[in-house]
C-alpha cells in the first residue's frame, strides 16, 4: 500500500513533486536505502530549482552567485570528489540565504550521511549492507518536506520586505477581519518560515510599530503592522518570549505618545511580554498608564489578577471609557473567560454616571451591548443602581433604556421579582404583564373576595 504524506500537496515545484513520487514508492515497499538516496537527490534538485527561479524571475544576485559556484565546482572536481559541490551548495545556501535555518541545515547534513551509507557498499561486521531504519527514513522524509520542499523560493529573499510590501494598503481589507488576516498570514508566510526568519520578522515589526514615529509607511500602516506582530507572536509564543528576554535592548519604544499607546495595546493582547522588557521601556509604559485613564483601562498586564485591575479602575477620578477601550476590554475578558466580572464593573461604571448625558452615553457603551450576557444578579444590580442615581432615572431616555433592560431581564428575573421596591425604575409594565392578562396581585384578589361564587 502506498503511504500518503499530506505535505506532498504543498510541494512548490511540480517537477519536485514528480521526483518525490519515487521516494514514496520506495518507502512504501520497504526499500529504505533507495528512498534515502532518492530523497537526498530530490532535496538538492529542489534547492537548485529555487535558486534558478530567483535568478530568472527576481534577478537575485545571491542566487546567481551560488549557481555559478555550483557549475564551476561540478566541472572542476574529478570523479573521486564529484559530490563535493553538493556539500558546498548546502554550505552556501545556509550561510547566504534564509532557506535553511540551523535545524534544517543539521537535518540535511544527517541525510547526506545516510545517503552515503545507503548508496555505497557500507557493510556491518557480518558483511551485510547497512540500511536506515523505517523510523529514520520517515523522519528524514518529513524533515525534507517541512524544511525545503514546501517552501516557495521567495523565502530565500528578504522576507520582511516582501511581507511589508504585500500588506501595504490592506489595512482596510482586514479592518475587522483579524481571523481572516491570521489565516492569510499563516498560510502564505508564517507556516513556511524558519524560526530564524520569524525572529527577524519579530524584530522588524516591533520596530515598525513602536520605534519609528516619523516614518510615513509606519504611521499609515501601524494598525495592520501591530496585528501582524500579534499574529506572529501567537504563532510561536514561547520562543518569542525567550527571544525578547535574551534581546531586551532590541525591544524598546520611541519617546512618542502614539508609539507608546500602540505598545500598550499590544501588551494588552500579549501580557507576558511586559515582564521581559528592559527597565527603561517598562518605566515608559508605567508612566503612560499612570497619566492616561485609557491606558490604565487596558493595563491588566501590570496586575496579578483581574479583580485587582478592576478595583484600581474604580479609584480613578473622572474615569471615562471610550469605544475602542471598551472593545479591547471585552475581547480580553472574553478570551480569559471572565466576562461576568467585566459586566459587574460596567454596571458599577454606569451607576457612577454624574450627568444625564453621561448616563445616556454609558448605557449605550457598556450596558446595552451586554444585556444578553447578564445574569439574574446582574440585572438586579442594574435595576438597583438605576433607582439609586437620579442622573440615571430622571433623564429623558431613562424610560426607553429601562424598557430595553426589562425585555432582557424578564425571563431571568422570573415573575416574582418585586419592581415596586425600586420606584425610580420606571418602565412599560406591559412588557412583563401584557394587556388582557389577569393580575393576581393582592388588589385583584380583593375583587374576587366580593364575588358570591
Amino acid at each position: 500500500m502506498t503511504v500518503y504524506f499530506a505535505e506532498v500537496e504543498d510541494i512548490y515545484f511540480s517537477k519536485t513533486k514528480e521526483y518525490f513520487q519515487e521516494v514514496i514508492s520506495s518507502y512504501s515497499i520497504g526499500n529504505y536505502r533507495s528512498a534515502t538516496v532518492m530523497l537526498y537527490s530530490v532535496a538538492i534538485c529542489d534547492i537548485l530549482f529555487k535558486l534558478q527561479e530567483l535568478k530568472d524571475m527576481y534577478n537575485d544576485n545571491v542566487a546567481d552567485s551560488i549557481l555559478q559556484e555550483v557549475d564551476k565546482s561540478r566541472n572542476e572536481y574529478d570523479n573521486k570528489s564529484k559530490s563535493r559541490w553538493e556539500k558546498e551548495l548546502i554550505e552556501n545556501v545556509y550561510k547566504k540565504t534564509k532557506l535553511l535555518d540551523l535545524e534544517a541545515y543539521t537535518n540535511l547534513n544527517h541525510l547526506y550521511d545516510h545517503r552515503n551509507f545507503s548508496a555505497h557498499p557500507a557493510l556491518n561486521e557480518d558483511y551485510e549492507l547497512i540500511a536506515p531504519s523505517k523510523e529514520t527514513t520517515v523522519a528524514n522524509i518529513k524533515n525534507v518536506l517541512k524544511d525545503i520542499l514546501t517552501k516557495p523560493p521567495i523565502f530565500i529573499k528578504n522576507i520582511i520586505g516582501t511581507l511589508t510590501e504585500d500588506l501595504k494598503g490592506k489595512g482596510n481589507l482586514y479592518e475587522n477581519e483579524d481571523a481572516k488576516l491570521a489565516l492569510y498570514l499563516n498560510n502564505k508566510y508564517f507556516s513556511k518560515m524558519t524560526e530564524s526568519m520569524k525572529f527577524a520578522a519579530l524584530k522588524a515589526f516591533w520596530k515598525f510599530c513602536f520605534c519609528l514615529p516619523e516614518d510615513e509607511d509606519c504611521k499609515n500602516n501601524f494598525k495592520i503592522n501591530r496585528k501582524v506582530l500579534v499574529i506572529l507572536f501567537k504563532d510561536f509564543h514561547r520562543e518569542a518570549i525567550c527571544y525578547i528576554k535574551e534581546n531586551k535592548d532590541s525591544f524598546v519604544v520611541a519617546n512618542d505618545i502614539h508609539c507608546k499607546f500602540n505598545l500598550l495595546v499590544f501588551l494588552s493582547e500579549i501580557p507576558l511580554v511586559y515582564d521581559e522588557l528592559n527597565v527603561d521601556t517598562q518605566l515608559q509604559v508605567d508612566e503612560m498608564v499612570e497619566n492616561d485613564t485609557n491606558a490604565k483601562a487596558i493595563a491588566w498586564f501590570k496586575f496579578k489578577c483581574i479583580n485587582e485591575h478592576l478595583e484600581v479602575l474604580k479609584t480613578v477620578v473622572g474615569l471615562k471609557m471610550v469605544p475602542r477601550i471598551v472593545n479591547c476590554m471585552k475581547e480580553h475578558y472574553e478570551n480569559i473567560g471572565e466576562m461576568s466580572r467585566l459586566i459587574d464593573f460596567f454596571i458599577w461604571y454606569y451607576g457612577e454616571s454624574r450627568s444625564f448625558d453621561s448616563a445616556d452615553e454609558r448605557f449605550g457603551l457598556v450596558i446595552e451591548p451586554f444585556l444578553d450576557k447578564m445574569s439574574t444578579n446582574q440585572f438586579v444590580e442594574l435595576v438597583r443602581v438605576t433607582d439609586a442615581n437620579n442622573q440615571i432615572w430622571n433623564r429623558g431616555r431613562a424610560y426607553s433604556a429601562n424598557n430595553k433592560v426589562v425585555n432582557y431581564a424578564k425571563d431571568a428575573l422570573h415573575g416574582d421579582f418585586d419592581f415596586a421596591q425600586y420606584p425610580n425604575f420606571q418602565f412599560d409594565k406591559e412588557i412583563i404583564q401584557p394587556s388582557g392578562t389577569v393580575d393576581f396581585s393582592e388588589a385583584s384578589y380583593n375583587v374576587f373576595d366580593d364575588c358570591p361564587f
